[in-house]
């Protein structure tokens, strides 16, 4: 059984007008009710009153209290809505820890759900997730695992991979058995490859989900003068980069992120590139410039409407192989050029290239229930979806069931550890000490 624990859940800020204070544990309607004006509390009920610390009123708040099981943590909770100052809430706090309450960890709250099975580990990083989400996309991937969909789709092909391997052991345990129904391997063989497309499918959504939710890396190129620091200072809406004349003024990777239509871009302006540097730092600039268009998954490259195509601009594109590559028109105030993207940062024309950078994510499901949203999520998903081929090419091979069913309990523990049922406590640290208090 766990302690009763207590924190700040919201609030704790200088002039916040509400602030909420958390607490969880097997004896904490006990507790309260020693301090609490009102001895009518009853679950799921706002409760009036004052809390007070001896003859001290400390402040007039609302109770509210969820009894265990029927809770988030699983545990009785309260949550006591008192006004925000810090000195209101620090002083709540401290008459708890003199009864005897614990201040909980980071994250405590969520892992006690988790480990009172309320929630399996896709919800509660989905909660993280959702606490810091920095755009609508991120806010929307991390709602949707609520519902559980993401869930169910893993625990389905769970069920699949364990139906495949009860079919090979009695294969192992009763081959004698002529009366059984069993599948040849030609079938088995089919189920394995269905599993594998699921899989594959997943890790195809799950990778632009990544990208949205660490950012997309847009790296701007160009030759020297060709408008690169004008556009992302327009794009940004910032002075982040120095715009002059000269050229090569830009000799070092500039950053800066941006949101459009709920997608954040990281994007990046580099210094231009040219064969005859002036100076050992643009030299430098330069091979910064190609580090970062290596790095990035959309490259715009600049050309000035005054500019011919020069033998960089080819080097450019080579450099930009296997990348989303966009070429644009700068300076479309002075000429445009017909079958490319004109921008003007002088008329703010530049809503075509916003345009294209998000058409990738237009057709996207984005509610698609094959969808993981982090890396440890994605690096699972790639480790089941290896030890099924694995499985698959011992089953072609003609090797003995025992050799499949390794590989595919392999893949099983694997699907089991994105939903968090294996036990794993270093995992559990890592993962909840990146929670706030009180959540």
């Amino acid at each position: 059984m766990f302690d009763d624990i207590v924190a700040i859940s919201s609030g704790g800020k200088i002039n916040q007008p509400i602030g909420i204070v958390r607490l969880s544990g097997p004896t904490v309607l006990e507790v309260v009710k020693k301090v609490f004006s009102n001895p009518k509390i009853e679950h799921s009920t706002a409760s009036y009153g004052y809390i007070r610390n001896g003859n001290q009123t400390i402040d007039e708040v609302l109770v509210i209290y969820f009894k265990g099981p029927n809770s988030f943590t699983g545990e009785d909770i309260i949550e006591i809505n008192a006004h925000g100052g810090m000195v209101v809430l620090q002083n709540i706090l401290e008459l708890f820890f003199s009864l005897g309450l614990r201040q909980a960890e980071k994250g405590e709250f969520t892992r006690r759900a988790f480990l009172n099975g309320k929630i399996d580990l896709i919800k509660a990083e989905a909660i993280h997730d959702l606490i810091f989400s920095k755009t609508q996309k991120q806010a929307q991937l991390s709602v949707k695992q609520f519902g559980g969909k993401t869930s169910k789709f893993i625990s389905e092909i769970k069920n699949k991979i364990l139906l495949i391997i009860g079919q090979l052991e009695v294969n192992i345990d009763y081959p004698e058995y002529d009366d059984v129904e069993l599948k040849d391997d030609f079938e088995l063989a089919n189920d394995l490859e269905l599993i594998n497309a699921e899989l594959e499918k997943s890790l195809i959504e799950s990778k632009i989900s990544e990208a949205v939710f660490n950012g997309i890396n847009v790296t701007i190129v160009g030759a020297p003068n060709a408008g690169k620091s004008s556009l992302l200072n327009k794009i940004v809406g910032d002075d982040k980069a120095i715009v002059t004349d000269i050229a090569g003024t830009t000799t070092d990777v500039i950053e800066s992120s941006f949101q459009y239509q709920g997608i954040l871009f990281n994007l990046k302006d580099t210094a231009g590139i040219r064969n005859n540097a002036s100076t050992k730092i643009e030299e430098i600039g330069i091979q910064r410039t190609k580090k970062a268009i290596s790095e990035s998954e959309i490259i715009i490259h600049l050309i000035a409407s005054d500019q011919s195509e020069t033998l960089i601009d080819k080097e450019i594109k080579e450099l930009s192989k296997n990348k989303k590559y966009i070429q644009v028109i700068s300076k479309s105030d002075i000429a445009k050029k017909e079958g490319f993207i004109n921008v003007s940062v002088k008329n703010g024309d530049i809503d075509n290239l916003l345009n294209r950078l998000v058409d990738d994510y237009k057709d996207v499901d984005w509610n698609s229930s094959r969808i993981v949203n982090n890396a440890r999520q994605l690096s699972l998903i790639k480790m089941a979806e290896e030890n099924i081929k694995s499985a698959l090419d011992a089953l072609k091979q003609g090797m003995t069931a025992d050799v499949v069913i390794v590989d595919l309990h392999e893949a099983w523990n694997n699907l089991e550890n994105i939903t968090g049922k294996a036990d794993n406590e270093k995992l559990l640290d890592s993962m909840f000490s990146n929670f706030c208090l009180g959540k």
